[in-house]
């Protein structure tokens, strides 16, 4: 059995406050990578952010009242994807969208993408496999056309 692997990146986008997101991306773990954050300047000279990283991201690090015997490898600390998702949605500014996208494969058995996107007030998810089934069954005029995409 082969392992999944898989990157994330996101677009540009802006934040209604900048500290605050940098706060909130400081307790945001990956799965085998640190999550990565860019800043750069829109065409108006205002700081816009993206992250990425090169596995899955786990999510935000629920804090841990149990005394430990030995510091936790960085990676192995329970995380809540969910709630990542909420916080971004409450820090994005009402006129911007944060697009999540994640592209993986497990060996050549699937090849898998999908966005997610969030704006201030609703999240979507796009599957790139269901999208391209979909879209081939309106071109062929087939809608119960169906194919086989992993082995």
């Amino acid at each position: 059995m082969a392992n999944y692997n898989c990157a994330v990146r996101t677009n540009y986008f802006h934040v209604k406050d900048d500290e605050a997101f940098r706060r909130l991306m400081e307790t945001v773990r990956g799965r085998e990578d640190t999550v990565h954050v860019w800043e750069d300047k829109d065409a108006k000279g205002k700081t816009v952010f993206g992250f990425g990283s090169y596995g899955e991201i786990a999510g935000i690090v629920i804090p841990n009242n149990e005394d430990s015997e030995s510091e936790s490898d960085e990676y192995d600390v329970e995380c809540d994807y969910d709630e990542f998702i909420k916080r971004l949605q409450n820090i994005v500014t009402d006129d911007d969208a944060i697009i999540i996208f994640e592209s993986g494969h497990e060996n050549l058995r699937y090849l898998v993408g999908w966005a997610t996107i969030l704006t201030s007030t609703d999240c979507q998810y796009l599957n790139i496999t269901d999208f391209a089934k979909e879209t081939a069954s309106q071109m062929l005029r087939n809608l119960s056309w169906c194919t086989k995409c992993e082995y």
